[in-house]
């Protein structure tokens, strides 16, 4: 069964009260958060009571405890969290980066953009992993590929015709009142 509460000796309870102090200096609100869940623990609270008091779950306060008893102050920083391994290889990656590399086209598809949900039929279908929409995103940023929006002008827009509808039909339409605009809409 795990250990109860916590007891700090002078010079650790000293430690926290500095770092504590520092972090509040910096606005490391996180870690101000985790020493005073400690130090409420050491004073005497009851879990349940201090996780109240701070705001968090009584596990999340227990989580704090245990990473300060195994790794002491370096525990309560907050650091990169490597999350679940991959379900791609590295090889795969790469098969992958090369097939993105080479464009919807050449992989089977009909048009010359990837959007997401092509590549995540295409990861499922070759490699038999499903990734959401966002992991694929992120999975592609990893392999160096960035997200590209489409440009807002149609690509069969002619210019002429929408500059003379600009000078001659939109100053037209904002002189006209709105009534006349809609009149199809009857009040």
């Amino acid at each position: 069964m795990p250990r109860v509460g916590l007891r700090l000796g002078r010079s650790q309870e000293a430690e926290l009260k500095d770092l504590y102090q520092s972090a509040k200096a910096r606005k490391d609100l996180d870690m101000c958060l985790r020493i005073q869940g400690l130090l409420l623990v050491h004073r005497g609270n009851t879990e349940i009571m201090a996780a109240d008091m701070i705001g968090v779950g009584r596990r999340t306060l227990q989580d704090w405890i245990r990473r300060y008893r195994q790794r002491g102050i370096s525990g309560l920083v907050k650091g990169p969290y490597r999350g679940g391994r991959s379900r791609l290889t590295e090889e795969q990656k790469e098969e992958l980066s090369r097939i993105i590399a080479a464009g919807p086209e050449k992989a089977g598809f009909d048009t010359g953009v990837w959007i997401a949900p092509m590549v995540v039929k295409l990861v499922k279908d070759l490699y038999g992993v499903s990734y959401s929409a966002s992991q694929t995103g992120r999975i592609l940023h990893a392999l160096r590929f960035s997200l590209q929006y489409p440009t807002r002008k149609p690509s069969k827009a002619d210019e002429k015709a929408e500059e003379q509808w600009r000078a001659e039909e939109l100053p037209a339409i904002k002189k006209s009142p709105a009534r006349e605009r809609c009149a199809a809409v009857p009040r």
